[in-house]
């Protein structure tokens, strides 16, 4: 879906996939050079995260 290559070079890649029960979720993976982590979220904690990222971002800008 969507890759993101942050500042200090870190790349975060955001796809979405169906677990075998059928449940659609949001898998994160972040690679850092040769280390990399996984985190898959079900819609209800990927918006709740969405909206704690975006308000962090909003606060930030103010300064």
């Amino acid at each position: 879906m969507e890759q993101i290559t942050t500042p200090f070079g870190q790349v975060i890649e955001i796809r979405q996939i169906f677990h075998d029960s059928g449940v659609r979720l949001l898998r994160v993976i972040v690679h850092d050079g040769t280390k990399y982590f996984t985190l898959e979220l079900d819609p209800a904690t990927a918006h709740q995260w969405g909206r704690h990222m975006v308000q962090w971002a909003e606060d930030y800008d103010k300064r």
